[in-house]
């Protein structure tokens, strides 16, 4: 998604040719690779652990590092291998997307109109803020020494409250989506607001 939107503002006039079918398919692929290679190199140091005592993952679901942490066999090794894929796995992507975005904002820089900076800016803030979310939670976990309480909470922010959080980073800045959003809101105030008077009755006996 940050090259998607490095080609947009740095090469707009480029986009449809270098964008193709077959860089899309190839930009899905191989993260998909690249990420479930390290999940398996993982789980299976992990196979080779011994597991003779407590069998409560202390997590809100059976994360790698939690389990690791259960073995009672030596686990430098195994925290090791760990530690360099998901050194891998998020270093790199994030000194890409740093990379790309840094190009992204000096070429921002250079527009003249602050119409056009704004549009630019709002075309990569969604996408900017999810990975900043992301990279921070799980660099927090993965690069960190090992603390079972506070990577329990933030192992939630990226299972659970990131997934969630997405959609609506995304929806908001649909032009149409905010503009619904706003009528519902001023509906909802006129409602508060209003007040019916019912007819009173008399009744006679």
């Amino acid at each position: 998604m940050a090259y998607d939107r490095h080609l947009a503002i740095n090469k707009p006039l480029h986009y449809i040719v270098i964008m193709n079918r077959t860089l899309c398919i190839g930009l899905v692929i191989l993260p998909w690779i690249f990420s479930l290679s390290s999940s398996l190199i993982v789980t299976l140091f992990t196979m080779f652990l011994d597991f003779c005592g407590p069998n409560k993952v202390n997590n809100f679901f059976c994360e790698v590092c939690p389990l690791q942490s259960l073995a009672c066999s030596d686990t430098y090794i195994i925290n090791t291998v760990t530690t360099t894929a998901a050194a891998i796995a998020t270093v790199l992507p994030f000194f890409i997307i740093v990379g790309l975005y840094t190009k992204i904002i000096m070429t921002v820089f250079k527009i003249k109109s602050s119409s056009g900076k704004q549009k630019a800016f709002s075309t990569c803030s969604s996408h900017l803020i999810v990975a900043m979310l992301f990279f921070m939670t799980v660099f927090t976990i993965y690069l960190t020494p090992y603390d079972s309480q506070r990577d329990k909470y933030y192992s939630l922010i990226y299972f659970l409250i990131n997934p969630v959080v997405n959609p609506f980073i995304y929806a908001l800045r649909n032009t149409d989506v905010r503009n619904i959003l706003k009528k519902y809101l001023k509906f909802q105030t006129k409602l508060e607001h209003q007040t019916v008077e019912l007819p009173m009755s008399n009744t006679t006996k």
